[in-house]
């Protein structure tokens, strides 16, 4: 090999062994080149907050389809069950929907426009007001319909369990605060009731009172009753807006004191949007609750249009909407929603709540 020739190359391994020597130097001092990125270091997609499951927020009508081609008219409480079906009582249409983990919607009971009290199957019962909405460990359904609660099997098998009796007296201006708005059932099958003087505990036809009394008597005048949610929790525990615009709940069921409501959250008789710890906190109008496997129970708060969060320990908190607006907004929280009316949860971190004319779904932070 010729002189020039070595030289050549042995200049060319100089500069490999600088250049290995530099790269060493800056791995050292933290500054090397970034690494190619993988499939192990891509992060998934971010998931909307607040999206539509089906329906339209601002649409009404009665179409069964999927997603957003569905539609509903004036959708009111909502059911989930252990597979992740929805169950929308669709107060407009008469009817219970039913809504697929995939946004599939069917009709499940009743009759769009068909206005009557009919114990059935499926398209052949009827319903005059299907207002609440709640759901077994067996996975019946229960629905406040006036002054009935109806009861539907997963075929769609309607039937009549309990009427709210109506004492002596009454006139017809304040019948709207009889009418039973909000319902739940624990996994013992009782059933918890709510209208505008009372909450009761309905067990295999026999009644017991939370709050009010079971029978009214001599109502007067004209009266406005608003809904008032009703929850319980895995350990058969009972939450409810109370007749004193409180969250409030029961401890140890199983025991005498079953139906003795002890208040979370809440200024007594008190409304507004204020956050905060025990009655430092206001409402405007809880027309439903559900609670979570940890126990903090979510608040559809009507009017104010919010959903709220209230911890075991009676702090509370602003989820999801803006107070007072209307408009259903998606995307990241805390967006705002249309006039909401059902809430539930499916246990894993989200909420689903009926809104305007949709159901939607909350995915909680």
């Amino acid at each position: 090999m010729k002189k020039q020739e070595v030289t050549t190359v042995a200049r060319r391994r100089l500069r490999l062994v600088c250049a290995s020597a530099a790269m060493l130097l800056l791995a050292a001092c933290g500054d090397h080149p970034p690494k190619d990125d993988d499939e192990d270091d891509e992060k998934p997609p971010a998931q909307t907050a607040i999206s539509i499951v089906a329906g339209s927020a601002t649409e009404s009508g009665s179409t069964n389809a999927t997603g957003t081609a569905a539609r509903f008219n004036g959708p009111t409480g909502i059911a989930i069950d252990a597979a992740g079906n929805l169950y929308v009582a669709d107060t407009g249409n008469d009817s219970i929907r039913k809504i697929t983990p995939a946004g599939a919607v069917t009709t499940l009971a009743g009759s769009a426009s068909a206005s009557q009290y009919v114990d059935g199957p499926g398209d052949r019962a009827r319903f005059v007001q299907p207002l609440a909405l709640a759901i077994n460990s067996s996975g019946t359904l229960f629905v406040t319909d006036e002054m009935r609660i109806r009861s539907i099997t997963s075929a769609g098998q309607v039937a009549t369990v309990a009427t709210i009796p109506v004492g002596s007296n009454v006139t017809a201006g304040s019948m709207p605060a009889l009418v039973p708005k909000g319902i739940a059932a624990d996994a013992r099958d009782h059933l918890l009731v709510t209208n505008g003087i009372s909450t009761r505990r309905i067990v295999t036809g026999a009644t017991g009172m939370l709050e009010g009394p079971e029978v009214a008597q001599d109502l007067m005048g004209t009266r406005t009753a608003e809904a008032r949610g009703v929850a319980t929790d895995s350990n058969n525990n009972v939450y409810v807006f109370d007749l004193q615009r409180r969250i409030s709940r029961t401890f140890n069921p199983l025991t005498v004191n079953a139906n003795v409501l002890n208040p979370l959250a809440g200024q007594p008789n008190g409304r507004g949007a204020l956050n905060g710890t025990g009655t430092a906190a206001t409402f405007e109008e809880v027309v439903a609750l559900t609670v979570d496997p940890q126990g903090n129970v979510y608040a559809a708060d009507a009017v104010n249009n919010l959903v709220r969060k209230i911890t075991p320990e009676g702090v509370v908190s602003t989820i999801a909407g803006t107070t007072r607006n209307s408009t259903l907004q998606t995307g990241n929280l805390p967006g705002s929603l249309a006039p909401i009316r059902g809430i539930t949860n499916d246990g894993k971190g989200n909420l689903y709540a009926t809104s305007g004319n949709a159901v939607i779904k909350i995915r909680l932070p």
